[in-house]
């Protein structure tokens, strides 16, 4: 595929085929993600090479059907004599593989002629004395331009034969110095710019080639660098190792020292956890003891308030003295109530009087009622 892309280039298949895909080093040898755009792709490029070769063979189109395309790319090549070795048309109905890959390359081979006469080499004679003299530089440039161009006198034997190919050595008639002025001139106009693709496995292979030139610069210089870090790094651990060493044999008193009293005060520590809960369980139990004696306290305030309090003693002497007024009061009203009684039995019992001494008795009973209603 490699060849067939390579051939494909020399041929400016670009220019033909633009609005196509640009083909990469694998496009034929292995399934696309679009199979009819690859087999259309093939189509094209086959008739567009049979074209080249003189055979008029109409590319079919996209909507046509694979099939009628492939037995019809099969019997063109079988004759414009192509090799098909490979078996039927079905092979070429993929569009890809070894068949297609091999039915490009014979066209390409054809197309560009295999048989290709070798390349004149140009031999340049004796190098003549270099002209100082600009109007010998300009001399020179003119007879040159004549004899590319077809003027002056010498242009008339070499028009003839324009055109025609020959297989001896030809011999520059030019000065060397007159061929340097000229390709310094035109030099910067020949230069092509090429539009490198990253992904070009030519590019890649370049690009290796020059990171791989570089690291083997770099890499002996790299290469002491890190030995000698590696030296130093090692004289450093070296020396870490005897101080650590000196240093333990030093302090291994002290470090014993040191074992001893860690355990002295874990062993302090765990009886002070122990002391820690037995008074935290002591206080626990001195604040209930506290809460019961505040209780106790409490209920003998109350009790000491009630047997210093006078205010019983004075309720029952106010009542002993309401109740001895009372009685008097009663007295009274039982002597009067007595002398009433008596007093009545003894009118009852005597001779009536007048009138008059009858309406005093009564009004004094009656009197003598509303005061002792009164009194009760």
């Amino acid at each position: 595929m490699d060849d067939i892309l390579e051939r494909l280039k020399m041929l400016d298949y670009e220019l033909a085929f633009r609005g196509f895909t640009r083909l990469t080093h694998t496009y034929f040898a292995m399934p696309a993600p679009n199979p009819n755009e690859q087999f259309h792709y093939f189509m094209a490029l086959c008739s567009w090479l049979m074209g080249l070769l003189g055979s008029a063979w109409q590319a079919p189109s996209q909507s046509d059907d694979p099939n009628l395309a492939a037995q019809s790319l099969h019997s063109q090549l079988q004759q414009v004599g192509a090799p098909l070795s490979f078996g039927g048309w079905q092979k070429l109905k993929q569009g890809h593989g070894e068949p297609c890959c091999v039915i490009l390359q014979w066209l390409l081979q054809q197309a560009s002629g295999q048989a290709q006469r070798p390349h004149a080499r140009l031999v340049v004679p004796t190098p003549w004395p270099a002209a100082t003299d600009p109007d010998r530089v300009g001399d020179a440039e003119n007879e040159e331009e004549e004899y590319y161009h077809g003027g002056g006198d010498e242009a008339g034997p070499s028009a003839g034969r324009q055109g025609k190919l020959t297989d001896n050595i030809l011999e520059a008639q030019v000065e060397p110095e007159a061929w340097r002025v000229e390709l310094e001139r035109v030099a910067p106009q020949l230069k092509m710019q090429v539009l490198s693709d990253p992904k070009e496995w030519r590019n890649r292979l370049v690009n290796t080639k020059s990171h791989q030139a570089k690291l083997q610069a770099l890499a002996p210089e790299t290469a002491a660098t890190l030995e000698r870090l590696a030296e130093d790094l090692a004289r450093t651990l070296q020396a870490i190792q005897n101080a650590e060493q000196k240093v333990n044999t030093q302090c291994a008193d002290a470090v014993a020292r040191y074992a001893e009293r860690k355990d002295e005060l874990r062993a302090r520590m765990e009886e002070y956890n122990k002391n820690a809960d037995t008074i935290n369980a002591l206080t626990s139990d001195l604040q209930s003891v506290s809460e019961d004696l505040a209780k106790v306290k409490a209920q003998m305030d109350t009790r000491g308030a009630s047997m210093t309090d006078t205010k019983p003693l004075l309720k029952v002497k106010t009542a002993l003295t309401q109740l001895r007024t009372e009685t008097k009061q009663l007295e009274i009203r039982i002597g009067v109530l007595t002398s009433t009684l008596t007093s009545k039995k003894l009118k009852e019992a005597s001779i009536p009087r007048n009138s008059e001494v009858s309406k005093r008795g009564a009004d004094c009973e009656a009197f003598l009622d509303d005061d002792d209603m009164e009194q009760l």
